[in-house]
């Protein structure tokens, strides 16, 4: 799981890249801006969608998404269902209860930045049990990772995974002849796996398709064919993508040295928002993902979208700086609602290399949800998908 930072209702979705004269610019203007407002808008609008198009119809296509990818998923009162970073703190604040000043006082907790960050506080509490055993500390480390787990378990058969089902429809439907998507996320929740499931696409995410699932790197180079007595050449099949998740999932157990999956596992195999993300990211699997992710930014004629990713985790953050830095034949769009005046290092060198004309790299300062609607349709969907969706609309007839 990945911070991310949230701006204030309201905020104008703003692109910069050289085709907007390498200055941040409205892609949508006020009902009442002048004329040359409008003309700028529309121009920084057609530039997104280009940019865009030009990302996802690169030779190989990464995908990582954070946080803010997450927070589209609705339940069924139309409430947004992932947790964010604050909502962890008052869920773990809430959970301590009178004890909760104690324990931070304990672990000498000190605010980095203007909010709390359960990150941080996890982080010291590990820190000060690790010199000085506590039972207090102790048990407030197990329940805030436990209900963490149980605040990401929010996908059911009513939340609305409608935006994750456009976005997958539009960038995982690619040529056969293409490399697959790679796509990565730093999200616990099953958010991709049950959108992938709703619109029948195929998911490559190294596990065995036997019972139990099983864990093993091997599956990536694994694919899906329709054989056909009438044919020499294998058919792949259409709608098929890769999922890498780099901080586990809430699905994910440990199970005598072997990865399986599990419905509801008692303890699932995560990362924990803490500082040892960066050494725990180099057990297996973890390793392998990280391993995949650093594999596929060094490839030449590479699209690179990053969606939600506060760049905060350290360890996925350089890899991708060392790839914008190295990789000229990389093309990468940012995508995350306060990427405008951020003070992160990493995008802040994104930014500037933005304004000085790296035509290379693109910065929108938007949500997942404003994106998706900007991402063209590059590949005209099956005769099957077009099928499944007339009978899907005739079962919601009355």
């Amino acid at each position: 799981m990945s911070s991310v930072s949230q701006v204030s209702g309201g905020a104008a979705a703003r692109f910069l890249s050289t085709r907007t004269g390498s200055i941040w610019s409205d892609v949508l203007a006020a009902a009442d801006a002048s004329d040359g407002a409008k003309r700028r808008a529309d121009a920084a609008s057609e530039g997104l969608e280009r940019f865009v198009s030009e990302v996802l119809l690169a030779e190989n296509l990464v995908v990582l998404c954070g946080l803010g990818s997450a927070r589209s998923a609705r339940n069924c009162r139309g409430v947004v269902a992932a947790p964010s970073m604050s909502d962890l703190w008052a869920a773990a604040e809430a959970k301590a209860g009178a004890n909760f000043s104690e324990i931070s006082a304990n672990a000498k907790y000190k605010k980095v930045g203007p909010a709390d960050n359960i990150e941080v506080l996890l982080s010291a509490c590990q820190l000060a049990n690790a010199f000085s055993e506590s039972d207090s500390l102790t048990t407030f480390i197990s329940e805030t990772e436990a209900l963490i787990v149980s605040k990401c378990r929010f996908v059911d058969g009513n939340t609305d995974l409608s935006t994750h089902e456009t976005f997958l429809r539009k960038v995982a439907r690619r040529s056969t002849r293409q490399p697959r998507l790679k796509l990565f996320t730093t999200n616990y929740d099953l958010c991709f796996e049950a959108a992938a499931n709703r619109i029948h696409f195929v998911v490559v995410d190294g596990f065995s398709h036997t019972n139990p699932q099983e864990f093993d790197g091997s599956y990536f180079g694994y694919d899906f064919v329709r054989r056909e007595q009438d044919r020499e050449s294998p058919d792949y099949i259409p709608n098929v993508f890769h999922l890498y998740k780099l901080h586990g999932s809430v699905d994910w157990e440990l199970h005598d040295r072997l990865i399986r999956r599990s419905a509801e596992p008692e303890k699932p195999l995560i990362i924990y928002p803490r500082h040892s993300k960066f050494e725990l990211s180099y057990d297996q699997p973890f390793l392998e993902m990280m391993s995949r992710l650093q594999l596929g930014l060094r490839q030449p004629n590479t699209g690179l979208l990053v969606v939600g990713f506060g760049f905060n985790d350290f360890h996925i953050a350089q890899p991708i700086l060392s790839a914008v830095r190295s990789n000229v034949g990389l093309r990468c769009l940012i995508v995350d609602p306060a990427l405008e005046g951020s003070t992160n290092e990493y995008l802040t060198e994104c930014s500037q290399l933005a304004m000085a004309g790296d035509h290379r790299l693109g910065l929108f300062s938007g949500t997942f949800e404003e994106l998706v609607p900007r991402i063209p349709d590059l590949v005209a969907e099956t005769e099957a998908e077009l099928h499944r969706k007339r009978l899907l609309k005739v079962k919601a007839l009355p």
